[in-house]
């Protein structure tokens, strides 16, 4: 039986009443079981739909969801190579798709350098 990897994420800042609140119900079952809590979201029947490949050395953009349809509600996550994700920015929100939208509540987009990106006609590095 193979070890579980286990990916971190980060929580956000917006949802910090929801998250001490879960930490709090989390040390409450605990301390009543005197076991650890189970995970809050599990699926041990899941099923890929194709490979799933993560490479040592790459880096992802890993994001966490909260799902409504119809009254049923889920969770999922989302794994997708960083370099792909970079162009979509925000953090994993999803944009405005009008023409004139700018991400101003979100902040400057920047580069992978820290810097914002340079609008002249150079060769694309960011540095």
């Amino acid at each position: 039986m193979s070890k579980p990897m286990y990916i971190n994420v980060f929580l956000n800042d917006k949802f910090s009443d929801v998250t001490d609140a879960m930490y709090q119900k989390r040390d409450q079952i605990s301390q009543e079981t005197g076991r650890n809590c189970p995970p809050y979201l599990s699926n041990n029947k899941f099923s890929p739909q194709e490979d799933l490949v993560l490479k040592r050395g790459e880096t992802y953009a890993i994001s966490f969801w909260f799902n409504e349809k119809d009254g049923k509600r889920s969770a999922s996550i989302s794994i997708k190579l960083a370099e792909e994700y970079q162009g979509s920015g925000g953090g994993g929100y999803r944009k405005s798709s009008g023409k004139d939208y700018k991400a101003k509540s979100i902040g400057e987009d920047t580069s992978v350098s820290g810097k914002p990106p340079r609008n002249d006609d150079d060769d694309g590095v960011p540095f």
